[in-house]
């Protein structure tokens, strides 16, 4: 069996190469917007999130996301729908089952249903906003980008705290008044501290491991489709242990990287 992908971009959140707007607008601020956004409209009324959710498709495409790439990036909401509402159609249908006439009984109750599952339609529907955010974030922005971003809203924050108690940033301080103030050791300690970003470095190294569990399960799945395999049950026993395995090996070569920095 041969390989089904060819696009090694083609595995969930992967960044795509581009020259839009949305590319080229800053980390930091597609950090601090996309997320913002998405908290206002998802607390407004359903209409505004289905517009909201319309407009971001829009977006994608103006990103020249294609729409198998988007429904790469909402295939977990897309299974989660699929399966809550066989699982809620089933709840309701087994009562009719002692009746031989179940389905003629049924079907007329089927609009009362997805009336009385607006509530769940409305969640779903706010699942699929924050998937394509998260989604139009990764594609647009580099983890190299999306680090850099969080780093620099780290920096900004401490800076101004620092300004409000009094304190000033170590680059704020003139060489010589480092030298009269604290001891070399003391300066060098306290700039590390502050320029390093250890939230933003934790925060990056989270969110871009999200990409990286994807990409590594792309590349497993295609070595097995290059060696002949099938998909099915078989192929998920051989494989999640061999991605656990990578996965952790990953997580390993990059903490042992972040000490080195240290």
């Amino acid at each position: 069996m041969g390989i089904k992908h060819k696009n090694p971009d083609c595995y969930t959140f992967s960044y795509k190469s581009g020259n839009s707007f949305v590319h080229r607008l800053p980390a930091w601020i597609k950090l601090l917007v996309i997320p913002l956004l998405s908290i206002i409209f998802l607390n407004l009324n359903p209409v505004f999130i289905l517009f909201f959710l319309i407009f971001q498709t829009l977006l994608s495409f103006y990103c020249q996301f294609t729409l198998r790439e988007q429904l790469k990036d909402l295939r977990a909401v897309l299974f989660y729908a699929f399966f809550l509402l066989i699982a809620k159609l089933a709840g309701t249908l087994i009562p009719f089952l002692s009746d031989g006439n179940a389905l003629k009984e049924f079907i007329p109750l089927l609009p009362d249903f997805f009336i009385g599952e607006k509530e769940t339609g409305i969640l779903l529907l706010k699942l699929l906003c924050l998937m394509q955010s998260a989604s139009i974030l990764f594609k647009t922005s580099t983890q190299l980008e999306i680090r850099e971003g969080l780093e620099k809203i780290e920096m900004s924050v401490r800076k101004i705290i620092g300004r409000r108690s009094g304190k000033r940033a170590p680059e704020e301080i003139s060489g010589d008044e480092r030298l009269i103030q604290r001891a070399p050791e003391e300066i060098s300690t306290n700039e590390h501290f502050i320029q390093r970003a250890p939230v933003a470095e934790a925060v990056s190294v989270f969110i871009c491991f999200i990409s990286e569990v994807s990409k590594n399960w792309y590349r497993i799945k295609t070595a097995w489709y290059a060696r002949g395999g099938r998909k099915g049950a078989k192929m998920l026993v051989v494989l999640l242990p061999v991605l656990f395995s990578v996965g952790m090996k990953d997580a390993f070569n990059l903490s042992k990287a972040i000490n080195v920095r240290k």
